[in-house]
């Protein structure tokens, strides 16, 4: 069952109106960012909280446009095959030294690029103790979700769930978010999922969560208040709007150190490791 528990706005409501539909298609709709044929990669120092310490660490979120096979959803081999509609993908891509091992995870998620809904994500955990695997996609209004762990009870999990009216999934905000209204929202709830990015299945429940904007000298803050506490996150002052620093609720934290467009598929000899390091540019 859909757990949805709401959340007092206590403060926050007391310095504006709700806001009912804080999206625009603006960035969407934008051909001069996505039909430049690259990519935007934003590298950022991290702190990653792993068995209650802060493990500082390098994360990658590549966002870039595709085009989807509509019968199976993944990329399309042929961008011109009949039936084949553009996607927006953001993968994140997260390496976090624990220890004696590490930690080798990654978020992929996928909105239509003609409405910003998100349809499919899929997540994966590497560690020194196996391996996990989920994954999930939008058929009509529910959502089918499978995970493949390697703990008990959790080996082979599925579940169809239909999520509320204007559902969040806390792992697509770094792109969802910046298809804001910024300038004209400045407060509005949704319900929101808690991060999929471990290793155990999860449960496709929301709770109420609140989202207040506001302009401040780095930029666009997001404050979200959630059930687990509060988030922070920066977004650039223009478009297309990339996130620039995350500060979570459980102490963990992302500031962005470079930001470059590139076709980064086509980087991959020795060397071209260089174009991650802040101050590099592309051609």
């Amino acid at each position: 069952m859909i757990a949805i528990r709401r959340l007092s706005l206590g403060l926050v409501l007391s310095a504006g109106s709700l806001t009912a539909n804080p999206f625009s298609e603006r960035m969407l709709k934008d051909e001069g960012f996505w039909g430049d044929g690259k990519a935007e990669m934003a590298v950022f120092a991290a702190e990653e909280r792993v068995y209650g310490t802060l493990r500082k660490t390098e994360v990658r979120h590549i966002l870039v446009r595709e085009n989807f096979a509509a019968d199976e959803l993944v990329k399309a081999d042929n961008w011109q095959d009949p039936g084949t509609y553009p996607v927006i993908k953001l993968n994140q891509v997260i390496t976090i030294p624990t220890g004696s091992y590490r930690y080798d995870q990654g978020h992929s998620a996928f909105w239509r690029q003609d409405s910003g809904k998100l349809i499919k994500f899929t997540s994966t955990t590497n560690d020194s103790c196996g391996l996990s695997y989920k994954h999930a996609e939008l058929d009509g209004s529910e959502w089918e979700y499978e995970a493949r762990t390697y703990w008990e009870g959790m080996s082979d999990v599925e579940i169809e769930e239909k999520a509320p009216e204007g559902a969040l999934f806390y792992d697509e905000l770094p792109f969802r978010l910046r298809l804001i209204d910024w300038g004209r929202t400045t407060l509005f709830e949704a319900p929101l999922m808690d991060s999929v990015i471990d290793s155990k299945a999860d449960e496709l429940s929301w709770t109420s969560a609140a989202f207040a904007i506001a302009r401040v000298p780095q930029g666009w803050r997001v404050t979200i208040k959630h059930a687990r506490g509060t988030d922070r996150m920066f977004f650039d002052t223009k478009a297309p709007y990339t996130l620039n620093e995350w500060q979570r609720w459980d102490g963990s934290s992302l500031q962005r150190t470079h930001l470059i467009r590139l076709p980064y598929w086509e980087l991959n000899q020795p060397g071209d490791e260089k174009y991650l390091q802040p101050g590099a540019t592309y051609p």
